[in-house]
């Protein structure tokens, strides 16, 4: 299955733009609207897509090609090869596990570090040869060939250093090491920053250039020229800004000072919601889940006001509820703050209606922003 409708480039290129004038706090018409046609009429599982890069391929494709047939404006094909969230911890020697459910996506069986000390014996994988790192490289050259290099594919989804250390050490451990063993822990950090940088060189290689990416993790979202650093960073839901500051921060760093600041993701809480853009470089955006960051609006509306852009995943929501609560984001968080939804829709759906209504609050939300021009 290869490429067989037309990419619109001077379209994208429009798009791109809007998306670009918005990250600057430019003035739009609209604000955009990050809605996705998702298409699976072969019903494959997420673990057959998982251990499968041609199904997961066709999926995609199929996903792209009605987005872009069934919605009006705003869609930015991309696409996401994937072989699970877990791709640095199994380089470093993680066991991989699948679950009983078909609809779970791999993770690791158990942390492969019991003493903290034990870090100082680790080196940098592979990326051709360790774990699920040349299976994703595999999966990215096949999304980038068979579509003769005309959508950009989103990197692997490697976590950050915080999360994977998570993942190598158990939670337990990583906590312990917060208070106990911090230079272990930086040490750790800092090692396995280096080896993200590294896996997302390559995959960035594989893809045949960053032009070719979304960003340098796993967002299928498209992040603007200089800004294409992504950095994972769940845990920090568990500790104050000052750990934030102290462990997460210096290490996210150094993926933002090689790709660009970007985004960092959180799925929420955000108790360090006042230090996410205060990277080295300053970073634009972050990427939340709707459903654990919905009770930080207030709080995003007073830190991120003319310099931060949120991105909102609504996952498994209908999209009348979506609707509702994209309103109650406006409401909340303009004139301040841009927030942008990200949601799915199917092929049965009234896509092009669905999307007229949400360009309604989206040109309203528009209006009532105080611009920089």
């Amino acid at each position: 299955m290869k490429l067989s409708f037309q990419i619109p480039r001077e379209l994208i290129e429009e798009r791109r733009q809007r998306i670009r004038d918005v990250w600057e706090y430019k003035k739009v018409d609209y604000i955009p609207i990050l809605m996705s046609v998702y298409s699976n009429p072969w019903g494959y599982s997420v673990k057959e897509m998982m251990l499968d890069h041609e199904k997961l391929f066709k999926v995609n494709l199929e996903t792209v090609k009605n987005s872009l047939k069934m919605i009006p404006d705003d869609y930015l094909p991309a696409m996401r090869p994937d072989v699970g969230c877990i791709v640095i911890a199994s380089a470093f020697g993680a066991e991989v596990y699948y679950g009983p459910n078909p609809e779970q996506t791999p993770y690791i069986k158990k942390p492969i570090i019991k003493n903290i000390n034990e870090v100082y014996k680790l080196d940098i994988p592979d990326p051709y040869r360790d774990g699920l790192m040349p299976r994703g490289l595999e999966c990215i050259r096949y999304f980038v060939e068979n579509t003769d290099y005309k959508i950009p594919v989103s990197c692997l989804d490697m976590g950050g250093p915080i999360n994977v250390a998570g993942d190598l050490l158990g939670t337990d451990l990583l906590f312990f090491a917060m208070y106990e063993a911090p230079e272990a822990l930086h040490h750790l950090l800092d090692l396995l920053a280096e080896t993200f940088v590294l896996f997302a060189d390559v995959s960035i290689k594989a893809a045949g250039g960053i032009d070719n990416i979304t960003c340098t993790d796993f967002p299928s979202i498209w992040c603007p020229e200089g800004r294409k650093g992504h950095v994972s960073d769940d845990l920090c839901a568990s500790y104050s800004p000052e750990f934030f500051n102290k462990f997460s921060k210096p290490a996210n760093n150094k993926i933002f000072k090689r790709f660009g600041g970007g985004m960092l993701h959180n799925c929420g809480p955000n108790p360090c919601l006042s230090e996410y853009l205060n990277h080295d470089p300053p970073i634009k955006a972050v990427d939340l889940s709707y459903q654990y960051s919905k009770d930080d609006l207030q709080k995003i509306s007073e830190t991120f006001a003319g310099r931060g852009i949120v991105y909102f995943y609504f996952e498994n929501t209908p999209p009348q509820h979506v609707l509702e609560e994209y309103r109650y984001i406006m409401e909340t968080l303009a004139p301040e703050v841009v927030a942008i939804p990200c949601f799915e829709v199917f092929p049965q759906d009234p896509v092009e209606e669905i999307y007229r209504h949400f360009l309604v609050i989206s040109r309203e939300y528009a209006r009532r922003m105080e611009w920089k021009r």
